[in-house]
């Protein structure tokens, strides 16, 4: 059975699930392997990210407005490929290609339609419920059931870790320029490490708000995690932009986490992400391992 994916996240979970040679052709973002990264890339983004979060969200708007696509999906090379089964999302127009993208080109296709699975997460569970439907999609139970395993003793652990410490508030940014606070399945992250998500609500969308309007009293930590940018991107705008909310930031702790690998990807790397919020929230329960590939405090 031929697979392609168009979301990194579903090429983790194809990954995990033992099917990685089953991939004829993947997303111009997935890049959870060697192998994966030397795939035939399907797709490509019509914005240029290498610039500032201010521009990358004002090309954006622009594309938006006009009815066009964020991302465009090889016609041809899809074809050419043929696909038993193409993995798409219909969560977020700005984070991957949509599902509407895909079925506008299968009209390409001559001699079949592939199957087309429709991932569409918002929460923790939607995420986990993903993963399964992947699996027991494609006869994996057996890995669906190990990595049910895996995150239910993960959860189960850090529960009973943080079972008498004290609820922390975290605010978590997913964009810097326009200001975004993160939600969907941030929230639930955050219960289970004994946290509270500041200014979000469980299931909800991110959303930009004004952070000069906002009050910052009793937030323990900030973190930093903007959606498709690793530690150093971030690390490098936030020096760079010395933004005016960063002085409302002075004596909060302040970190930066790679958003794009871990906590804006909703597949299996959520595991990991759990992992990281605790180092950063109770270092003194966990065992802290800072480094520029997953977290690092920002002074």
């Amino acid at each position: 059975m031929k697979i392609i994916s168009l979301i990194p996240s579903a090429t983790e979970i194809i990954s995990f699930l033992g099917l990685e040679e089953n991939l004829v052709g993947v997303s111009h973002e997935c890049d959870n392997s060697v192998k994966v990264k030397a795939l035939p890339k399907v797709t490509k983004s019509n914005i240029k990210k290498d610039t500032d979060s201010f521009t990358v969200n004002r090309d954006i708007i622009k594309i938006l407005n006009l009815t066009l696509s964020v991302y465009e999906v090889d016609t041809k090379l899809l074809k050419s490929l043929d696909p038993d089964v193409i993995i798409t999302q219909s969560q977020c127009s700005v984070c991957a290609v949509s599902i509407k993208d895909v079925e506008k080109s299968l009209g390409a296709f001559l001699d079949k339609k592939p199957i087309l699975i429709d991932l569409r997460p918002n929460t923790f569970e939607d995420v986990m419920f993903d993963i399964c439907k992947i699996g027991n999609y494609f006869k994996k139970n057996d890995m669906v059931f190990k990595f049910k395993e895996i995150y239910t003793t993960k959860i189960l652990d850090i529960k009973k870790k943080l079972n008498k410490q004290s609820k922390k508030s975290i605010l978590c940014i997913e964009w810097l320029d326009p200001f975004m606070i993160a939600n969907n399945w941030i929230p639930d992250l955050l219960k289970i490490c004994n946290a509270r998500a500041v200014e979000s609500s469980l299931s909800e969308k991110s959303h930009f708000r004004k952070p000069l309007d906002m009050n910052f009293t009793g937030i323990d930590a900030i973190i930093f995690m903007p959606c498709g940018y690793d530690i150093k991107t971030t690390k490098k705008e936030l020096e760079l932009k010395n933004y005016d909310y960063l002085e409302k930031f002075k004596n909060i702790k302040k970190f930066i986490v790679d958003g794009n690998k871990y906590f804006n990807r909703p597949g299996p790397s959520l595991v990991e992400s759990l992992d990281i919020l605790c180092e950063i929230i109770y270092p003194e329960l966990f065992h802290p391992k800072p480094n520029v590939q997953r977290w690092i405090e920002f002074k």
